[in-house]
């Protein structure tokens, strides 16, 4: 999800849908721009998808700027500066984003710089990181890696990483 000063934009495949607060409706636009880095600074923006939303998508990749709160059910990557799974949400697919709070279920791969799994949470897959903590009572069952850089975690998000250690 894309934000912009109260402008809403869900990336389906090859198109966006567009959100604006007039009542005006908006034509679906053809997305040129995929490529985002997860260490963006945040827009200040928060985006929610709520407890009542269940969004399925064969590709689907939800990105924003800014923080992104997941209290429903995603079947698909999110991407976002700052992004926290709440209690109640859960995606299924890959998490990532420069700050990462779960405390729900993610079934997939997390890549965040600081990323942070809470009592609640139900992680499975492998987490890569550069910082990383888990609370007692956090269920997580994969692997722990930790980056050398920002861009070892990129190339983690753009499919290029293999996930082994690089030599110096």
């Amino acid at each position: 999800m894309i934000v912009e000063a109260g402008l809403t934009s869900y990336t389906l495949g090859a198109f966006m849908l567009t959100r604006s607060s007039s009542a005006e409706p908006r034509t679906l636009e053809p997305r040129t721009d995929t490529r985002r880095s997860i260490t963006a600074p945040s827009s200040g923006e928060k985006s929610i998808i709520g407890n009542d939303l269940k969004i399925i998508g064969q590709g689907l990749k939800i990105i924003s700027r800014g923080m992104l709160q997941v209290d429903g059910e995603i079947e698909g990557d999110v991407q976002a500066a700052e992004v926290v799974v709440g209690e109640k949400g859960k995606v299924t697919g890959m998490v990532a984003g420069r700050q990462i709070v779960v405390r729900g279920t993610v079934s997939g791969v997390i890549c965040g710089q600081t990323v942070a799994l809470q009592a609640s949470s139900q992680v499975d897959g492998d987490i890569h990181h550069m910082s990383f903590a888990i609370e007692k009572g956090a269920h997580f069952e994969g692997r722990s890696r930790r980056a050398r850089s920002a861009e070892d975690l990129l190339a983690v998000v753009e499919g290029r990483g293999t996930g082994q250690p690089t030599s110096a």
